[in-house]
């Protein structure tokens, strides 16, 4: 009987995990978003921005890696906001993933926009 309960939670704990940004990606993108600004220069500013929006009186972490193959991932902690900034033209493609909507998915989808 033990064993069984143990499953059931876990099987409800495991449906309230958030999604991985693979998975998020699969999903689609919340927004896409051009610019005008290399992909380079566009992914510093979202990550500066990010790191200086305050949320809850602190400063939480925005982390800026190469993409899979070419362009930027920006992404915070837990990754539960991201964006996938690839060169397009003579610009870029900015693609905003969101894993938990809420009010701090349009914070960072402002600073975002403010990047353009």
């Amino acid at each position: 009987m033990r064993f069984f309960v143990g499953a059931v939670a876990f099987a409800l704990l495991a449906g309230c995990m958030a999604l991985t940004m693979n998975e998020a990606r699969q999903e689609g993108p919340y927004r896409v978003l051009t610019s005008k600004n290399t992909d380079a220069a566009l992914a510093k500013c979202v990550q500066y921005e990010w790191q200086n929006q305050s949320i809850f009186g602190g400063t939480p972490g925005a982390t800026l890696q190469p993409g899979r193959d070419s362009g930027y991932t920006v992404f915070t902690e837990g990754s539960q906001y991201f964006v996938d900034i690839q060169p397009k033209g003579s610009g870029s493609e900015a693609k905003y993933y969101v894993v938990v909507g809420n009010w701090i998915a349009d914070k960072r989808l402002s600073a975002l926009q403010s990047c353009l």
